[in-house]
């Protein structure tokens, strides 16, 4: 088995999930000149380090953390602030949020590196793909130009830890990627 990583995920309300799968659905048809697509529930990625899968504990040390994440900290309401594209295929396809998003989601990053065995240098950067393409950058970047930014900010109140190749450079490294456990985060209200 090729060397595992875990990532913990921030996921949106089922309402916004809507909204942002109708989002990728668009991309998805519009995008054009090869390369296969791939796509991930969306899901803004809080942390991610090494995942040792030799341990049998390690996996409940996994959920144990997340728990703790959704434990310490409400539901977030973010503001979309631009679709891009990258060089990146973790990056493909992004929509970015607005400066407050980083500070509103630092103490949750921090709170995830700490103690962590196998920190892997991530930096936080809130973003959340729409899709993940091999197709030529300037193909996806003329994509973003044609999608409509949701105009109302979007919500998040779930958290999930998500097990996948430590590199991700394929659409098969993305389809490899499965969920261990996922908890609702404590109610703003």
């Amino acid at each position: 088995m090729s060397p595992q990583a875990v990532s913990y995920w921030l996921l949106p309300s089922l309402e916004s999930q809507v909204r942002l799968n109708h989002l990728s659905a668009q991309a998805c048809e519009r995008i054009s000149l090869g390369g296969e697509l791939s796509m991930l529930p969306p899901h803004i990625t809080l942390y991610s380090h090494h995942l040792d899968t030799d341990q049998p504990s390690s996996e409940e040390q996994v959920i144990d953390r997340l728990q703790q994440i959704a434990d310490h900290h409400h539901a977030v309401l973010l503001y979309p602030k631009v679709i891009e594209a990258t060089r990146m295929l973790t990056q493909s396809l992004v929509m970015r949020f607005n400066p407050e998003a980083l500070a509103e989601l630092h103490p949750w990053f921090l709170q995830l590196r700490s103690n962590s065995q196998g920190e892997l240098g991530y930096q936080l950067d809130p973003h959340l793909s729409l899709l993940y393409s091999q197709a030529p950058l300037e193909s996806r970047q003329e994509l973003a130009k044609h999608l409509f930014l949701p105009t109302k900010p979007l919500m998040f109140e779930r958290v999930s830890a998500v097990m996948h190749p430590l590199t991700i450079k394929s659409p098969a490294d993305i389809a490899a990627c499965t969920t261990l456990h996922e908890c609702s985060l404590v109610s703003s209200a």
